[in-house]
């Protein structure tokens, strides 16, 4: 059975779950790999999807001979690079010939809401088959998020969100669960633009793509008449203002 790719979304909200509830794993900001766990409770049925959450804490569809929809949102920042999604499926009777599907969709951003346009995004799966409980896993994805994205095909492009979405038919006696996925990501530094920001800093530098970074976030505007001087030596004073306005450090009190 194949998936339909027009959906909306609805309110429908399932309980419990074997991975509990979305987290980050290993969360820090160097570029190492990190891991995102999102577990059933985090997924909303879509087009009157109605799942229950089982003993173990695998979600199960429970609409007889039914194939449905369910949304998670993706809660990792832009720039993020996907490197593999893993699922978690149960199929307790082989015979049933379907499978359980995770993938990436988007969606774009209109005024005052979400629109009902909803693209898969190539590449970006994870399928299991009717191999009873496994672990699943898609590879080198090499899929970055952006928070605008040409969502509609029409050449411009549109603000957008992320979201994982499930497959899960039930064929028969509720045979096939999910039971949650993890993500593999990593952080990455935004490459440089065309033209330099810096006129001592021109594209060939190694350190030009990082430059152009700490430039483009508001970290630092240089030093003085269009220029970075990146021999120059860091002080104590200029190291706070970098590591606060890089960490968004604030407090209330």
């Amino acid at each position: 059975m194949k998936p339909s790719r027009s959906w909306i979304l609805v309110s429908v909200l399932v309980a419990g779950g074997a991975l509990g509830s979305s987290s980050l794993a290993a969360q820090s900001y160097g570029d190492q790999s990190q891991v995102l766990t999102i577990g059933v409770t985090q997924f909303h049925g879509v087009e009157g999807a109605q799942s229950v959450i089982d003993s173990v804490g695998y979600l199960r569809n429970v609409v007889p001979g039914g194939s449905w929809y369910f949304l998670a949102p993706l809660n990792l920042p832009e720039g993020a690079k996907i490197e593999q999604i893993c699922l978690y499926a149960d199929d307790s009777d082989p015979a049933d010939f379907f499978y359980v599907q995770a993938y990436l969709v988007v969606v774009k951003l209109a005024p005052g809401g979400e629109s009902p346009a909803q693209v898969p995004v190539p590449g970006a799966s994870v399928i299991s088959g009717n191999v009873g409980f496994g672990y699943y896993c898609s590879d080198a994805l090499d899929y970055t998020l952006r928070g605008r994205v040409d969502v509609d095909n029409d050449g411009a492009l549109d603000a957008a969100v992320h979201y994982l979405a499930l497959y899960l038919p039930n064929p028969s006696q509720n045979a096939l669960g999910f039971g949650g996925v993890r993500i593999t990501w990593r952080r990455q530094i935004s490459p440089g633009p065309s033209t330099p920001t810096f006129g001592d800093v021109p594209a060939a530098d190694g350190a030009f793509p990082f430059i152009e970074a700490l430039a483009a976030s508001g970290i630092t505007a240089g030093c003085s008449g269009g220029n970075y001087c990146p021999e120059a030596f860091l002080t104590r004073r200029q190291m706070a203002v970098f590591l606060a306005k890089a960490l968004g450090l604030h407090w209330t009190d």
